[in-house]
Formats: C-alpha cells, structure tokens, sequence
C-alpha cells in the first residue's frame, strides 16, 4: 500500500473513531495553536489577537481534545508558564486590545498602564489636550505621551514625609555610622603605628572629641 492510500485508510479509520464535532475543534484547535508557536515570555509584549487567542483556548478547553491539562497546553503549545498566560487573559480583560498596543510600543507595564487607564478612552490616548489614535503608526507619539504620564502619575503616587520616621531612619543611620567610625579608630589604635602616626591619631580622636562637644551644647541649647 503507497503513503497515500495508508493515509486515505487512516482518515477513513479516524473518521469512524471521532465524530464530526471532534474533528472540528481538533482542527480549530490546530488552527489557535499554529497562530502563534511561542507568545512573548513578557506579557505586555503580545499582540491582542494573541490574548483573545489565548482566552478563547482557556474558556473553550478545547486543549483537552489533545489530552492536555491548561498548564501543559500552556508550557507545551503556547511556550509560556501558566501563570504568564493567565496574566495576559487577566489584562485582555480588564484593559481590553489598546493595552496591549501600547504596551508593545513603550514597554510600559500593566501595573504602570492601571495608574493611567483613565487617559484611555475610545481606542484614544488623552494627553495634553489631544487624542492620539491608539495604533502602530502612531508608536512614538504614544511612546512620548506614555512616558509624560508615567513620570506625572509616579509624582502624584509618591507618598508624603513622614517625618517621624524620617527622624527615627536619621538616628538608626547615625548610630551605624558612628559605631563604624569608633570601631575604625580603635582598629588603628591596634595597628602597629609610629610615633607621628599615633600622633595623627590622637588629633583625629581630639578633634572628632571637639565636634560631638559642639553637637552637644547645641542640643542642650
């Protein structure tokens, strides 16, 4: 029997084994899966169309016709980890496709692009009193605007002073500080000196002295 009439008999075979419906989805599943053969390993970086195509074979489980869990179908056919693929579905999700077009165009993350969301509306980008079309060909008017947005949303999200705890980080700083200073001094106190070496010593230890006595009468001030 040639190659051609073995594989007339094996799909002959196949068709009595599988019904219709189940070819159907093998062949649509083969369909997702050849798309793309390995998503980007950074979730921003894939295309929408990847995303939908990544959802549409989690919500379907069309994966199990393969005899794969989401996790092997994910590892094995897609090329990332589950977890990659199901951030990528969440993003999809929350943001919808210009997530991901802007994020392929200035690496912004979906952490940063949640601070500024609210500049996004009807596939548009609001920035300084104008609507950028969210699109490739608009990739680095994207890339300024995003970038202006980020360093203005990292401003406003900064927390406030606190100032007892900056005092309280002053002194933990302080105290390390000077425990290092003693402990330096007293390791050339050890040292195998000579006599102007022990001399420069004990001017460096009168001077230090002098200082702290200075700090001391301002703070008794």
């Amino acid at each position: 029997m040639d190659q051609t009439a073995r594989a007339l008999a094996v799909f002959v075979f196949l068709g009595y084994v599988m019904s219709k419906n189940d070819i159907e989805d093998g062949l649509e599943l083969g369909t997702w899966l050849g798309r793309r053969q390995a998503f980007s390993i950074v979730a921003g970086r894939c295309s929408a169309a990847d995303a939908q195509c990544l959802r549409e074979l989690r919500e379907s489980k069309k994966y199990r016709k393969l005899g794969l869990t989401w996790e092997q179908c994910c590892k094995q056919r897609a090329g990332i980890g589950r977890s990659t693929a199901d951030e990528i579905i969440r993003n999809l999700e929350e943001f919808g496709p210009d997530y991901f077009v802007i994020a392929q165009v200035t690496g912004i993350s979906s952490k940063e692009y949640r601070r500024i969301h609210g500049s996004v509306s009807n596939h548009k980008l609001l920035h300084g009193g104008q609507e950028i079309p969210i699109a490739p060909e608009n990739a680095t008017r994207l890339a300024v605007a995003i970038e202006e947005l980020r360093r203005e949303s990292a401003a406003v999200s900064e927390p406030a002073a606190d100032p007892e705890t900056d005092v309280a980080r002053a002194f933990a700083k302080t105290g390390r500080t000077l425990e290092a200073a003693v402990a330096e001094l007293d390791r050339l106190r050890l040292m195998p000196l000579d006599v102007a070496s022990r001399a420069r010593l004990r001017s460096l230890v009168t001077e230090t002295i002098g200082k702290l006595q200075f700090i001391d009468v301002q703070v008794k001030v």
